[in-house]
């Protein structure tokens, strides 16, 4: 290959090759051709592949009829009056191909992250496999959650010749007016997402042969601009100042060829083929304690405090130093830690929102660093985790990986619990919900671990939220309590939990008014409203901020605008990074939707977002996680100011059915709607939808697994007892209730519905007949030996599991109570 690349094009354009060498060398590049990048192949006629223009003429031709060069218009005047099968057998020939050049061939040697083309032919599977790599052809009408963690992808976004026949012609196929507006248009595909996903992703996005003709890739080329800079178009020289004018708006302009680009990458083989000698990590990160000196300001803390903008080289002073000014509640587990790894032991540490799990998994990288403790992270959650495992475990010096929201990598976790790397310990974190539904999950696989709960702030460190609060002067009008006042008011209030403290922070005038003038001017917008609304939700989530997930939420591409990301006010509130939002402060991402959206604006909202994500075929953990919290009451009722709750939860739960219908026929549905009836005291509803849950729960499949609505049916013939007054009907629904409860295992929301046994006994025991009393108290008995024998096989841990020591006590609480009734 001879042709020389013109260096002077590429100097005049300030483009520089090596940094696209360096890019495509990490193995994280996207290529996109188009019908460019097909010229110099041959089809089964020994012909080029028609361009659009000239397929136009040929459709004319076959259907006879005056040729035009509009080719959707030549395509659906054909389909109206002749037969689909010559269309698609003239499709065939003139777009299956029988021989690629060198120049493809060349190209193919890369080691691309995926492919990506608007071409109907095989080009860059056939160039791949002269080469010796495999690339299977797709296109978007295939499911996203069988095909996008795949390897050696290659995606026809208008349809591929392999899968072009009488139907796809109008649907998958982009050749008609049909096909372009059916449902499996890419614009609406789940692959849609999974684009923009790697576009924000991968080190360099390489369009060869494309005229950026199309306008849903300009779209999202255009809305998103920190792709710019990693975008390069591969156009022939000299190319034509149109050509210049429209793609310079979307990236770097590479004006050597499709031949030029390949002897681009002959040229620096050596390079391409020696980056991975050395093994790079593909989905973790080590962590690396910072050089950096940073001065922290009574600003910076108030941000991290009401935002969540924390600075990591703070953090790491704050562990490893002391804090000239109170900046953060270093806590003091750091210690046990330390402990549990230099034993060998894992850790799940878990809480409920807000309570500092992500915080404290920044303490631990840089405590456990300090210590000459290796501690990598997840850096990208599509990469190859199990290769990094298998490379690590092969170091020998101690490692941690710590996974934040352990959740969404169960199958890291499975692979670490088969292959047991000796010198690997995980650190896991999780919200207490998603840790306790997993807890079996984790038993399945014998992942052993310790645990710890880090809801409870020790005094030591409620001492030093304390001090952290009186420097910043928020305490408003218990400013005047004393230091040890103040740590009481925090221990009793708010049950030393800093959730519960910031979100009382929160509600104060002065903070609320604070707020209010940054966020009210972005409010007037309404697409900017649904972004923030997005943020916010997202953030409660749990599920990463990135912008092609805030896009999905809120159902516009208003997170890509320059304009909003260099806004100040937007900026005062949310952090931005290349790949999306950063914000760790679900509280106060809880505070902005309760307190700034109205319930109506909420219900609206999450039904319009239910409705949405429901269409998508396929939903990766992320969507489904989306998707799912839209349908629970708990997570919706949190949401609502208390302002007409009730009715706009009835209302929500009424249209949600309606706007997802196949609701109407889920156990799951009926027993969320129940429970919202239940909050309310509408306990002959909260039956009748229970009723409907078990029942639909029976028609699915007579082992469906039904603890959840037992739970709740058990809760709800307690609520019920207390509310007789005839001592027979008392009693006999707290029968049932207990009845169900002891046949299910012994878990934090089993116990949840026991605590209410002390309820039921300061309101109800003395109604008790003399008989039911003793059968009662037996009740009580067996469920604290329950416990016990639980305690004793280690599958409860009552210094962690909190609920579960609590219904302990209220059991001890009620037997002695008893007790001293007897003795008296």
């Amino acid at each position: 290959m001879d042709i020389p690349i013109n260096r002077e094009l590429i100097k005049r354009e300030q483009i520089n090759t090596d940094d696209i060498i360096a890019k495509i060398a990490t193995g994280q590049s996207i290529l996109f051709t188009g019908a460019g990048f097909s010229s110099l192949t041959e089809n089964v006629n020994s012909e080029e592949p028609s361009a659009a223009k000239d397929l136009a003429h040929e459709i004319c031709i076959l259907g006879g009829f005056p040729e035009d060069d509009d080719l959707r218009f030549a395509t659906d005047y054909f389909i109206e009056n002749n037969s689909k099968s010559k269309l698609v057998q003239l499709l065939k020939n003139k777009y299956t191909i029988r021989n690629t050049n060198s120049v493809h061939d060349t190209i193919c040697t890369a080691n691309w992250k995926r492919f990506y083309t608007t071409n109907y032919d095989k080009s860059i599977e056939i160039a791949s496999a002269n080469v010796g790599k495999l690339v299977e052809c797709i296109d978007v009408s295939f499911p996203t959650s069988t095909y996008y963690k795949k390897d050696s992808l290659c995606i026809h976004l208008n349809g591929s010749i392999d899968s072009l026949n009488e139907d796809s012609i109008e649907s998958t196929f982009k050749l008609s007016t049909s096909s372009y507006i059916s449902p499996e248009s890419f614009i609406d595909s789940d692959w849609n997402y999974y684009f923009r996903k790697d576009l924000e992703r991968c080190s360099a996005i390489i369009f060869v042969g494309y005229s950026m003709y199309d306008i849903e890739i300009q779209k999202i080329l255009y809305e998103n601009s920190l792709l710019r800079e990693k975008t390069y178009f591969i156009t022939r020289e000299n190319p034509a100042p149109k050509t210049l004018f429209t793609l310079a708006k979307f990236g770097n302009i590479v004006p050597i060829g499709v031949d030029g680009f390949a002897k681009l990458i002959e040229d620096n083989k050596d390079i391409l083929d020696g980056y991975d000698s050395d093994y790079n990590l593909k989905s973790l990160a080590l962590y690396e304690l910072s050089r950096d000196r940073v001065e922290i300001r009574d600003a910076d803390v108030e941000a991290m405090i009401m935002y969540g903008h924390t600075n990591i080289t703070s953090i790491d002073d704050a562990v490893l130093g002391e804090q000239r000014v109170p900046y953060i509640v270093v806590r003091k587990r750091l210690e046990l830690v330390k402990d549990f790894i230099h034993s060998g032991k894992n850790i799940v540490l878990y809480s409920d929102m807000g309570n500092g799990k992500s915080i404290f998994i920044a303490q631990i990288h840089a405590y456990l660093t300090a210590l000459s403790i290796e501690c990598y992270y997840v850096h990208d959650v599509e990469g190859d985790f199990m290769s990094d495992i298998d490379y690590l475990s092969k170091k020998g010096n101690k490692i941690v990986v710590t996974l934040d929201g352990y959740e969404r990598y169960q199958d890291l976790i499975k692979h670490y619990a088969y292959s047991l790397p000796d010198n690997i310990s995980i650190i896991a974190t999780s919200r207490t919900g998603d840790h306790e539904n997993l807890r079996p999950y984790l038993r399945s696989i014998k992942f052993d671990y310790n645990e710890l709960s880090l809801d409870t702030l020790y005094k030591e460190e409620v001492s030093e939220l304390v001090e952290i609060i009186d420097n910043l002067g928020m305490w408003d009008d218990k400013a005047g309590f004393s230091t040890d006042r103040k740590i009481k008011f925090i221990q009793n209030k708010h049950n030393s939990q800093l959730s519960l403290t910031l979100l009382h922070l929160f509600n104060a005038p002065q903070i609320k008014e604070r707020i209010s003038k940054e966020i009210s001017p972005l409010l007037i917008t309404n697409d900017i409203k649904d972004t923030i609304f997005a943020i916010a939700l997202a953030e409660i989530i749990d599920t990463p901020c990135t912008f092609s997930m805030i896009s999905e939420i809120s159902g516009n591409d208003k997170i890509y605008d320059s304009k909003l990301k260099t806004d100040k006010n937007f900026n005062n509130l949310f952090h931005i990074d290349e790949y999306g939002v950063k914000t760790k402060s679900s509280l106060f991402c809880l505070s902005i939707i309760r307190n700034y959206f109205s319930p109506t604006y909420v219900t609206s909202t999450l039904q319009k977002i239910a409705k949405r994500f429901n269409h998508y075929n396929s939903k990766d953990y992320e969507q489904s996680k989306v998707f799912y919290s839209t349908l629970r009451f708990s997570f919706v009722e949190r949401l609502l100011s208390d302002t007409n709750k009730k009715a706009s939860l009835k209302t929500y739960y009424e249209n949600l059915k309606v706007s997802v219908s196949w609701l109407k026929s889920d156990p799951h549905f009926w027993l969320q709607y129940g429970m919202a009836q239940i909050t309310f005291k509408e306990y002959g509803k909260a039956q009748q939808f229970l009723n409907q849950s078990y029942a639909l729960a029976l028609k699915k499949d007579s082992n469906y697994y039904t603890n959840y609505i037992d739970k709740q049916q058990s809760r709800l013939f307690i609520l019920v007892a207390m509310e007789e007054n005839e001592s027979h009907k008392i009693y006999d629904n707290f029968s049932k209730a207990h009845l169900i409860l002891d046949k299910l295992e012994n878990d934090v929301y089993k116990f949840r519905q026991v605590s209410m046994y002390r309820d039921f006994y300061v309101a109800c025991f003395s109604k008790l007949s003399k008989g039911n009393q003793v059968a009662f108290q037996r009740a009580c008995q067996k469920m604290i030996r329950s416990i016990i024998l639980s305690v004793d096989k280690h599958e409860i841990d009552l210094s962690q599991q909190i609920p579960i020591r609590k219904s302990k006590e209220n059991l001890e609480f009620i037997l002695e109570s008893i007790s001293n009734l007897t003795s008296a």
